[in-house]
């Protein structure tokens, strides 16, 4: 991972830029755990069904009966190409959907709740690198009619649940990367 993966200013310290590849990759990790454990209970299981699973922290409460196996495997094929984007230097390393914001987001906030890191500054670094951190709102329950009603001609995306994983963020090489 190079220097500037946050645009124009890049993540602090080495140690910050190992601790996010490491959280990035541990959400992988416990992804493909859940996949293979939801692979072997009926059809239609859902992470909702199961208290204390780590990958259920990691997303909006909301939608916990819509996180089954079909979900997560879509989720690591995100995770995945995330982590080779945000590997190579010369890619554009936005986040191209809801839920590489959803990713992204968790693995610095991973950072931020260990003690020994600043989290103001990774809470900046964290809203230049993706912007108004609208996401945010999928984990504030009050923020349900907002969702709902929100207009994705606005240039936020579209942060209803059906729309997670298509692209909508990112931009091609022509415009400048804005």
């Amino acid at each position: 991972m190079n220097n500037d993966t946050g645009g124009d200013h890049p993540m602090p310290g080495t140690r910050t830029r190992r601790l996010f590849d490491e959280n990035l990759s541990m959400i992988e990790t416990m992804t493909r755990i859940e996949i293979r454990r939801l692979g072997r209970m009926p059809r239609g299981t859902h992470l909702g069904q199961d208290d204390g699973n780590p990958v259920t922290d990691l997303l909006p409460d909301r939608y916990l009966d819509r996180y089954d196996r079909e979900f997560l495997y879509r989720m690591l094929g995100a995770a995945i190409r995330l982590r080779a984007r945000l590997a190579d230097p010369t890619a554009n390393h936005a986040a191209h959907s809801v839920i590489e914001e959803i990713l992204i987001s968790r693995a610095i906030r991973l950072i931020a709740d260990d003690d020994n890191e600043e989290g103001s500054g990774l809470e900046a670094w964290l809203e230049d690198w993706l912007g108004d951190l609208d996401i945010d709102r999928l984990y504030d329950p009050a923020a349900d009619e907002a969702t709902l009603a929100s207009d994705p001609a606005t240039g936020s995306g579209d942060m209803r649940f059906d729309h997670w994983f298509e692209d909508q963020y990112w931009a091609d090489e022509t415009d400048g990367g804005e």
